[in-house]
């Protein structure tokens, strides 16, 4: 049987969520004055009262800012990875047809 957040452990669920590698990974976000480097997607968050997964798809180019503000992970291999797998899986997805059939 799998857990659903409204069996009664959705906070367990939702540290599971972030204990994931991707929200400890080093951004930059890039203000309207000034850049800042933080250590990780949660401590961007706890800075600036975004929720964790906005930075992340804003790092990935799923969306392009997040409350005017532009991040991007600190360029390495990670960046690479996640940036590389969100392509892929843009380009790879066809739908057929319409949301309603």
């Amino acid at each position: 049987m799998t857990a659903h957040a409204h069996s009664g452990n959705s906070e367990e669920l939702v540290k599971k969520k972030f204990a994931q590698k991707k929200f400890h990974l080093p951004v930059i976000g890039h203000f309207a004055d000034k850049s800042v480097k933080f250590n990780s997607i949660l401590e961007a968050s706890q800075a600036t009262g975004l929720h964790p997964t906005m930075i992340f798809e804003a790092c990935i180019g799923k969306i392009f800012k997040a409350r005017n503000t532009y991040w991007e992970y600190v360029k390495g291999n990670h960046y690479i990875k996640y940036k590389a797998y969100y392509i892929n899986a843009q380009e790879s997805y066809t739908r057929v047809g319409g949301f309603n059939g």
